[in-house]
This record gives C-alpha cells, structure tokens and sequence, in this order.
C-alpha cells in the first residue's frame, strides 16, 4: 500500500495547503467532510484553515498547535464545522489535519441554551418542564430511542420520573420499576448513583426480558425498539440526585461524543435540580419558624386569655351564688356553660399547638422518638413494650421517618385501646434485595375480634395511606399462636442518602 492509500484509508481529514491557505491535496474522507464529490474538486480552493505559525490569540508555541476550529460553506444556508490542527511542513505547503464537529458543537448549543432557561424555569417551580425539555433534546439525537430523567424528590428522597420522551404511559413506569426491584432485579438507578459514574449498559434490552425479575416491566420496555443503556448520574455539591436514562436504538453504540452530550446534559439537569432544590428547603425552613411562631403565639397569648375567660366564668360563679332567685340560678348555668365552653377551646387550642410543633422524629430520629413514646405507654398503662430499631435508615429523610413512626404509635395506641395487652414486641429493620423497611407490631392482646371496630376506621386508613406513599403494602394479622395482633408494614425507602452509603 502506497503513502496516498495510507492517507486515504484514514478516517479523519488529511490535507496539505499552500501558504496562500489553499487546498494542494486531500484525503477522501475530507473530500467527503467538505462534501466535495472527490478530492480533485478541492485542488486550488481557499481552505478554511489558518496556517500561520502565529495565529490570532496563541501565547505559546503549545497554542499554536492547538486545535482551532474553522467553518465550510456546504450550502447556501449551511456549513460545517471543522476542528483541525496544522502539523508539519512538506513539499507544497502544511500538513493540515482536520474532523468533523458540527453535531457535537450543535448540541453543546442546545445544552447552552437550555441551561440559560433551566435556572429560571426552576425558580417558577418548574423544573419537571425543565426536565421534560431536556428529555425531548436528548431524544433528537442520532440513534437515541427514548430518554429519562429519575430524580431523587428534594425532601422525601424517593425517586420519580420528573421528565421522559419516547416511552408512553410515563405514570406507569416508576410502579413497574419498583414493582421489578422488590422481585429481586438490580436497578442501575442504584448502581450510578452509588458509582457516582456513567455507565454503558450493552445489550440491556435483552438482558431484562430473559430475566423474570424484570417481568413487571416487560411489557413496557418492549414498546420501543432499543438495546444499549446509558445511565449518568446527576449530582449536585457532590452527592447524586438523579440519573439520566437513554435507551439506544438497535446497532447504535454511543461514541465519545455523544457520552460526552449527555453528560453535558445531566450536570444542567443538576443545576436546575440544585436550584429547585435550594429553594424548596429555603420554603420548608420559613414554614417551619412560622408554624413555631404561630405555636408560640397562640400559646402565650390566646390559650391564656382563653384561660383567664374560665377562671373569670368560676368567680363569675361564686359571685352569682350571693344574688336572689332565680337570679343565682341563672347566673350559676351561664357562668357553668362559659367555664366548659373555656376547657372545650383550650384544649382544642393546645392540640393545634402540638399540631404545629415539629414532629419528635423530625427533632429527635426515629429510634430516641420511638423510645419516648413506648416509655409513655408504659409508664401509663403497665404494659411492657420491647422496642428494636435498626440503625440502617437514613434519618435525613424526614417525610419518610415520620410515616414509620406515625405507623408504630397507631399500632401501639390501637393495641392499648381496643386489645388490653401485657406484652408488645415491635421491631423497624431494614432488608437488602431488595431494599426494603420492614415494622413489626406484635401484641398477646384479646386479638382482632375485639378491634374490629378500628379495622377499617380512620387510624388504619391513614396507616394505609402513609405506607401506600411508599410503595408498600400494610398487614393487620392474628398472631401465629393463634392470640394476638399482628400489624406488619413493608415500605421501599428512598435510595440512602450518598454521605450514608458504604
């Protein structure tokens, strides 16, 4: 093989032009990049290139070598965007090596131009709207078959599809992929974000179907032709708040560049994120100390002048007792009426008092609230409560927290009310494969027949409705001894947060 077939069979552009800057040769896949029909068309044209040894802006001999980059009419309203490097001297002119950037430069466009809305957007309480735009940017892209974005909620941790394109029924997805998990498949949500790096998941359509973990989701993945799978995490001050799904068409593997777009597109996905985020503590901080000001003011100023109203009603009272029939009767049922009418208000006041205070697992943790609490009832009622907490859970999750403890003090409360007990066993641990809560309340009580009146009231539905926002499932039993209550809860807890991960 000769030099010029050696050049020719050569990928990127190859080129020598004349000190004029004009084309003495070219390869065929310049010719083809300047879309010249072959590479004589170009002989004597002006190139694009500049060959000076001092161009516009070079400090030192190492920028002179740089790359730079240069534009070729290919059309009336068209060009091409060529990032070259001019090389050695040779007969004729420079050796001038080239390639082709223009989809790569494009789509940095398209992320710039997103970013410059996403902050803004973000601050409207909009950053799905963001996400979903830039699901549908990345869905443009060569050989790109659909797009997600999974993000970790900014309070409660648990994951969510805040943007998608190219998959219908996007409601759906996020139950069947936790439907999957709970079956025992390997999220490679989990994996990126724990990795805190992109990964390439060759093959991943085929991969799930012959597996029967991934039978909840068969059906869905199968709407679209794809195979390769791409996962990037988003993150924000270092720590993993999401990841960027793309599902690529059949035969097309993600090159360099394109890796490089997405990960572009995720870190502008994180700054809305990280925006949106900053914002929504900044709201729950200010509600916060209003409702503490608002407790405190109703309880130094309106639950005391509703207690100074009772103890007026009683001297009121007293004093009606000296006045004649049938005055001292009437003024006696009034003064009576106002009294309880005052510890009526009190203590509906003092239960919105409490209401507005933070949550004691919000101030204290899980285990220390849930110790509180089973030493009340125990000091109350005599009844002997063992209490295990694993330490595996995240307390940073508050929302999540507070369900698990508000599920054990209506068990152990409608235990105390409604089944007379001696003995409760409960237990909060966390189960890996999948990762799951697990809470145990277990009674020696009279069983259910004597609760029957509460299993459907309003304690149970709320129990139900705090596990259902996890995605989990709540069990109201009679104990295997065949004596007793069983209240079991499984929960999937948000994805642990990055500085708690081993």
């Amino acid at each position: 093989m000769n030099g010029r077939s050696i050049v020719d069979a050569i990928a990127i552009g190859v080129a020598v032009v004349d000190d004029a800057g004009r084309f003495v040769s070219t390869n065929s896949a310049g010719a083809v990049m300047l879309d010249a029909t072959d590479t004589g068309e170009l002989l004597g044209v002006q190139s694009p290139f500049d060959i000076s040894s001092d161009p516009a802006g070079a400090d030192t001999e190492a920028d002179a070598a740089a790359e730079r980059v240069g534009y070729w009419d290919v059309g009336l309203e068209d060009f091409v965007m060529l990032s070259y490097q001019v090389g050695s001297a040779v007969t004729g002119g420079m050796v001038v090596t080239f390639r082709d950037v223009t989809d790569q430069r494009r789509q940095q466009g398209r992320v710039a131009a997103l970013a410059r809305t996403a902050a803004n957007m973000a601050s409207q309480h909009s950053v799905a709207t963001v996400l979903d735009a830039m699901a549908w940017e990345v869905q443009q892209s060569e050989g790109v078959a659909a797009t997600q974005f999974i993000t970790v909620a900014p309070v409660s941790r648990r994951l969510q599809v805040m943007g998608a394109a190219g998959f219908s029924e996007v409601h759906t997805f996020f139950d069947l992929l936790m439907a999957s998990h709970r079956r025992g498949a390997t999220l490679a949500t989990y994996e990126v974000m724990d990795s805190g790096r992109q990964i390439v998941y060759p093959n991943r359509k085929a991969a799930m179907l012959a597996d029967p973990n991934w039978q909840p989701l068969h059906e869905y993945v199968s709407q679209i032709e794809w195979a390769d799978f791409v996962c990037t995490p988003l993150v924000t001050r270092g720590k993993a708040v999401g990841v960027l799904n793309v599902y690529m068409e059949p035969s097309y593997h993600a090159g360099r560049t394109m890796l490089d777009f997405f990960t572009a597109m995720a870190d502008q996905a994180s700054l809305a994120i990280d925006y949106a985020t900053l914002l929504e503590r900044d709201r729950i901080a200010v509600r916060r100390e209003e409702r503490k000001r608002l407790a405190r003011d109703l309880h130094d100023s309106v639950v005391q002048q509703v207690f100074s109203i009772g103890m007026q009603a009683r001297a009121l009272e007293r004093m009606g007792a000296k006045a004649p029939e049938p005055l001292a009767t009437d003024i006696a049922r009034i003064a009576a009426e106002v009294a309880e009418l005052s510890l009526a208000v009190q203590h509906d006041l003092r239960g919105v008092v409490l209401a507005l205070q933070p949550s004691m697992s919000a101030e204290m943790g899980l285990s220390a609230a849930l110790q509180l609490l089973v030493e009340k009832i125990t000091r109350r009622t005599d009844i002997q409560i063992e209490l295990s907490v694993g330490p595996e859970l995240d307390e940073d999750d508050t929302d999540f927290i507070e369900d698990v403890y508000q599920v054990v003090s209506e068990s152990l409360h409608n235990a105390v009310k409604h089944a007379a007990p001696s003995t409760v066993a409960v237990s909060v641990n966390v189960s890996e494969n999948p990762r799951l809560v697990r809470v145990d309340i277990i009674d020696d009580g009279t069983g259910l027949t004597a609760a029957a009146s509460t299993t459907d009231g309003y304690g149970l539905t709320s129990m139900r409705d705090r596990v259902g926002r996890w995605s989990g499932q709540l069990h109201v039993t009679t104990n295997d001894s065949g004596r007793g209550t069983h209240v079991s809860a499984s929960l999937v807890p948000p994805p642990p947060h990055p500085d708690h991960r081993k």
